[in-house]
């Protein structure tokens, strides 16, 4: 029963305002929390995210993601699209966006990027919480509803910061359910401390005005191509990740997060996040020919 009650305060939460989900390593998820933040240095990036929350309890969350950008060089822009599936409680999500962003270089390292996002999500409940509603109520009824994000990035040599507002129509569905416009902001920072190691601080907060989330965490990287870190949510919450660029065409990463709360108190255990990367970069050569190759 202890193990059962937090799916049913998910789900008795969920059926007044939508929570965009949560991801440890926020950085592969980005384009999906802010339409601005896709496609600015590489030509063509995929992302893909498995994250299985609080394992141990009946309907924990279980979310899927995945996304795409491509730049488009002759118009200084990128599009893409993301696909979201969600399972909380006895709630079924998907969402499906597609985006645009323009980038203006306001210098030989400087990109500031406005984006937008448009999409349509699906809610259902299942009918196994008859206890709650009569069959013949229209909970139990599909629903979709439109959304649409707008954000903003600021990439400048080591600094990337980024501002964004989610499902901004904040629709309403035939199953009482609504959207909840969410605010999100994130900023990092590289330090270079040698040729083969730096250190990246970062932040990343989440707001719908009723409920806010704060990660901090610090990544320390090798030639680029290994990471691993330690991250806070929210002083109760804490995690560890790394990942590897594999021949610098595949990138592999890990988190896992633990609660040092009072929830963590027999009644919920770990999460573990898997993220995949798929990432190619444009080369210019003095020849004015341009190749593609596979790069982070």
């Amino acid at each position: 029963m202890r193990k059962l009650l937090p799916a049913v305060l998910l789900c008795a939460s969920s059926a007044f305002a939508q929570q965009e989900p949560q991801f440890t390593q926020f950085w592969n998820a980005l384009p999906y929390f802010n339409p601005a933040a896709g496609a600015r240095e590489y030509d063509h990036e995929a992302y893909a995210v498995v994250r299985d929350q609080w394992t141990n309890v009946y309907g924990n969350p279980s979310t899927q993601l995945l996304s795409y950008s491509t730049k488009l060089r002759g118009i200084n822009s990128s599009v893409g699209g993301s696909y979201l599936h969600e399972d909380i409680g006895f709630s079924i999500t998907h969402k499906a966006k597609f985006t645009y962003a323009y980038h203006l270089k306001l210098g030989r390292k400087s990109i500031l990027s406005l984006g937008v996002a448009a999409g349509v999500n699906y809610l259902k409940y299942s009918d196994e919480i008859l206890w709650l509603y009569p069959p013949s109520s229209s909970f139990y009824t599909p629903s979709y509803g439109f959304t649409a994000d707008f954000g903003v990035a600021y990439k400048w040599r080591g600094l990337d910061v980024g501002l964004s507002l989610t499902q901004l129509p904040q629709t309403k569905y035939t199953n009482g359910y609504r959207d909840a416009m969410h605010f999100f902001g994130y900023l990092g920072y590289d330090i270079q401390l040698s040729r083969s190691f730096k250190l990246r601080p970062q932040l990343f907060y989440k707001s719908d005005k009723n409920f806010q989330s704060l990660d901090l965490n610090i990544m320390a990287y090798y030639k680029n191509k290994i990471y691993t870190g330690v991250t806070f949510r929210n002083g109760d919450c804490w995690g560890f990740f790394a990942g590897w660029d594999i021949k610098e065409r595949f990138r592999v990463s890990y988190a896992y997060d633990m609660w040092f709360s009072k929830l963590n108190n027999g009644i919920i255990s770990g999460t573990h996040e898997i993220g995949l990367g798929f990432l190619f970069k444009k080369r210019v050569l003095h020849t004015g020919r341009v190749i593609t190759t596979p790069n982070f």
